[in-house]
Formats: structure tokens, C-alpha cells, sequence
């Protein structure tokens, strides 16, 4: 399956960022519909949802088939599974980099405990050696 460009992915989301398009999407899930039928169910005029459907159309989203004196407008399938595949190439690589900012906030934090860890010991190190030579201080006097 040939991978939509950024330019192609970019024009199918700003077509897909409109709501009536995502209606007309939404309202063609449940079947074949015509211009007049789309715009009585959306409840905008027909000229609108013929715009609409022109850009899905443009996309290869929305095909049409004419019936005598009317089109009817389907959803196309194979056009959707090849969006449904890009879109879950773009989230899975939204996904994969947080999981290594992740990785990489671990390893720092890491780090950082293990430096504090090492001068901490240091310091309980000089506090025994200080303690130890009072007591011995202590000790020797009479």
C-alpha cells in the first residue's frame, strides 16, 4: 500500500478538521446517500454539502455512482484503510518518542541519584572519620 506524502497527509487532515465534512463522513457510514438526503439529515443547504463532497471526493474519501437522475455518494473503503494505516503510523510515532523521552528522563534521574548517593557517602565518610577521632580524643585523656 503506497504511503500518502506529508503534503497529501497535511491537505486529508485539514480536509478531515472540518466538522461538516466529518458529519457527512459520519452520516455516510450508515449507507449511500444523495446530495438532497445528506443536506436534509446535516441540515445545511445542498450547495454546502456539495462542496463538501467535492473536496472528500478530491481526496478519494467520498465516491459517487450515478442512479438516472441522482448520484448517490458512498464512503470509500480501501481509501479509509489507507488513512486508518497512516494515522497509526503518525500516533505509533508519537507513542515510540515518548517512550524514549521516557527512557531518557529515567537514565538522567538515574544519574543524578547516583552522583548524589556517591557524594553523600562521601560526606557520612568524613563524619566517621570526624566522630572516630573524637572518641579517640575522648580515650586518651585522663
Amino acid at each position: 500500500m503506497k504511503r500518502y506524502s506529508l503534503e497529501e497527509r497535511a491537505r486529508i487532515l485539514r480536509a478531515l478538521g472540518t466538522e461538516s465534512r466529518m458529519l457527512i463522513i459520519e452520516t455516510l457510514k450508515q449507507g449511500p446517500l444523495d446530495v438532497g438526503d445528506l443536506a436534509e439529515q446535516l441540515g445545511i443547504s445542498q450547495s454546502a454539502v456539495s462542496q463538501h463532497l467535492k473536496v472528500l471526493k478530491e481526496l478519494g474519501l467520498v465516491q459517487d455512482q450515478r442512479h438516472s437522475y441522482f448520484i448517490a455518494y458512498s464512503l470509500n473503503p480501501q481509501s479509509f484503510a489507507k488513512l486508518e494505516q497512516m494515522m497509526l503510523r503518525v500516533c505509533q510515532i508519537s507513542y515510540e518518542h515518548a517512550l524514549k523521552q521516557k527512557q531518557y528522563e529515567r537514565q538522567l534521574r538515574k544519574e543524578r541519584l547516583l552522583k548524589l548517593r556517591a557524594q553523600l557517602q562521601a560526606q557520612l565518610k568524613q563524619i566517621d572519620t570526624a566522630l572516630n577521632l573524637i572518641f579517640e580524643q575522648e580515650r586518651s585523656k585522663p
